[in-house]
């Protein structure tokens, strides 16, 4: 289980910039760390795509669930022995 907060509500833009810069370094280096990576970051950017009715926000946010969602696919093609 990653140490990324689940609950981002009560964090201001910056704080969540800051998270998100922290939760690089180091980068992630095993597809699971980057699964709970792409995740932490579509829901960063969820957040401030609400906050601010940034649609740019939401793009990425988007971009980072489809980036998660193909790397746990990836995942379970090599639960099932497939590649």
């Amino acid at each position: 289980m990653s140490d990324y907060p689940r609950d981002l509500s009560g964090l201001s833009g910056p704080e969540l910039v800051r998270l998100l810069l922290d939760a690089t370094n180091p980068p992630p280096t095993t597809d699971t760390e980057r699964v709970e990576f792409f995740d932490f970051k579509a829901r960063v950017f969820a957040t401030l795509a609400h906050r601010d009715e940034n649609p740019t926000a939401e793009a990425i946010a988007a971009r980072a669930r489809s980036d998660r969602d193909r790397l746990l696919s990836r995942l379970e093609d090599e639960k099932r022995g497939g590649r």
